[in-house]
């Protein structure tokens, strides 16, 4: 069993991460970064950054050269997946 304590997936993201545009191997590669994200988001490979525009308040982490999640940052110090997608997917 696969435990986040401080991340907290919404139904949107579970959605997007079950999806068929993602193969077993995008699914797998999600999983150490959300690991990372969980316990060291200053990790570089996670490239953490803040999106602007119409994804304003979001964050972004990347779980791979093309695959990210995006996610929000809650005060309590919890973070809120909101989608994973490719990157520059609209």
């Amino acid at each position: 069993m696969l435990e986040f304590p401080n991340l907290v997936a919404t139904a949107d993201f579970l959605l997007s991460f079950a999806d068929k545009k993602f193969g077993a191997s995008d699914r797998r590669g999600f999983l150490p970064a959300l690991a990372l994200l969980d316990t060291s988001e200053t990790h570089p490979s996670l490239r953490v950054h803040q999106l602007h525009g119409d994804k304003a308040g979001l964050w972004s982490a990347s779980a791979s050269s093309s695959l990210r999640i995006e996610f929000e940052r809650m005060p309590d110090g919890r973070k809120v997946l909101r989608d994973c997608s490719r990157h520059y997917d609209r």
